[in-house]
């Protein structure tokens, strides 16, 4: 099982960068390789939101698709995003975001351990992990620059 972990700091604030990741169905709009997210079975349980969501994959050089379903729990008062898999491409899945506040911003904990479905994947996923990790990240990062932008300017209307 491979397991990659790493912390960055943004220039924003934990609230909305956790709200960003918890919101799962957004997923297919700015995901780098996610053509669609689906989310569906949605409970609240106080600060703690929980349910399953399926996102479709493309690696379009290497012919792929393949998708994830995953139970996920997005804790707001812990600012912890936990999605656990087993089904799918995945024969084991389980990632962490936790956001913590420093400095006039936030260090992102970012956990993933993983076993792909077909060796094939396994090895795919083991030798992009870290691009694939960053090109996905940086992608976060940019939808949280346009949010608090397009926040920014409804507030001066």
């Amino acid at each position: 099982m491979a397991t990659h972990r790493f912390v960055k700091w943004l220039p924003h604030p934990p609230e909305h960068l956790f709200a960003i990741v918890s919101d799962v169905s957004e997923y297919g709009r700015f995901v780098p390789l996610c053509e669609r997210a689906e989310v569906w079975d949605v409970r609240q349980d106080g600060p703690v939101k929980k349910f399953r969501a399926r996102l479709e994959i493309a690696y379009p050089k290497l012919g792929l698709r393949e998708y994830f379903v995953s139970d996920v729990e997005a804790d707001a008062e812990k600012l912890l995003v936990i999605a656990r898999s087993r089904e799918g491409a995945v024969k084991d899945l389980e990632n962490r975001w936790l956001f913590k506040p420093r400095r006039g911003g936030t260090d992102i904990h970012f956990s993933l351990r993983f076993t792909m479905s077909s060796r094939l994947l396994q090895k795919v996923m083991d030798a992009a992990f870290d691009y694939a990790s960053r090109k996905i990240l940086k992608a976060f990062e940019e939808r949280a620059d346009e949010l608090a932008r397009l926040q920014r300017l409804s507030d001066h209307e």
